[in-house]
């Protein structure tokens, strides 16, 4: 979970498309299933290292009586808070991250298909991430730029998601400044299960959640990460994913393998449900 906590938690008023007439078989093992109609919402999730007790971090989700999330909470390895204020249509207005007494707030802005957010680091940099959605209402880009405090912008991140059929995502290209070189990627694969994160909007899911890959239709049974360059294309890491599914089929727990430099480590993800 090493870049679990660096993604900024950021929501938005989108919904997910997820449309059974798209779906493709030829990356699940079984026949597709009709989603499930009824919401469903996270109440909170436990991560364990090595051993499924040993558990590390507690994720705590709060809703109001509209289910927009108000309140996540960190406890255990970092010990976090983040709230949220929306408008009257539902968009979320800001959000405020608390953690050893500093205090950041995010600003979000709507201009036509794009979300753009912006924060101030303690040293006066300026941050602005922009999000970019598809013709299917999924976001399929995120930019981001730092500005320092001399007024120099510097893109830092130009992030590009690609969709099979299933909606679910095959592949992330991490594309250099130039626009046009693939300096990193991640490819996925999948088995069929219900995404307990489905029903979260789709910014939240993506920047609170990346380790999970929570804006897919399934969670992934893999993950392979490499980096590219002029000397070829480089494994940098790998996870392998086993869930523990419910009669509705919503996972109630998954193993996460990860191999990097070869060294293997095991850990837990436990997800308890609103009753």
């Amino acid at each position: 979970m090493k870049c679990f906590f660096s993604f900024l938690i950021l929501a938005v008023a989108f919904i997910s498309c997820d449309d059974p007439s798209l779906d493709d078989n030829s990356d699940m093992n079984q026949e597709v299933v009709e989603p499930v109609l009824d919401v469903v919402g996270l109440s909170d999730i436990q991560i364990a290292a090595t051993t499924p007790t040993n558990i590390t971090d507690n994720i705590f989700i709060t809703y109001d009586q509209n289910q927009l999330i108000t309140n996540i909470s960190f406890n255990g390895n970092q010990d976090l808070n983040y709230s949220f204020d929306y408008a009257a249509n539902n968009r979320l207005e800001t959000a405020v991250r608390t953690e050893s007494n500093v205090t950041t707030t995010y600003d979000f802005s709507y201009v036509d298909d794009t979300v753009i957010i912006e924060f101030t680091e303690l040293n006066g940099n300026v941050i602005e991430r922009q999000l970019y959605t598809d013709t299917q209402n999924r976001i399929n880009r995120v930019v981001t730029r730092l500005t320092d405090v001399a007024g120099t912008t510097t893109q830092v991140e130009d992030l590009r998601y690609q969709y099979t059929a299933n909606f679910n995502v095959s592949r992330i290209n991490s594309i250099s400044e130039n626009g046009f070189t693939i300096i990193a990627y991640s490819e996925f694969t999948y088995e069929f299960n219900n995404n307990p994160f489905r029903d979260m909007n789709d910014v939240l899911r993506i920047l609170i959640f990346p380790d999970f890959v929570p804006y897919t239709r399934y969670l992934p049974s893999s993950r392979m990460d490499y980096t590219s360059d002029t000397n070829g294309v480089t494994l940098d890491r790998s996870f392998d994913y086993v869930y523990t599914l419910q009669e509705d089929q919503f996972p109630s727990s998954r193993e996460i393998t990860t191999t990097e430099s070869g060294i293997t480590e095991i850990s837990f993800e436990f997800f308890n449900y609103i009753l």
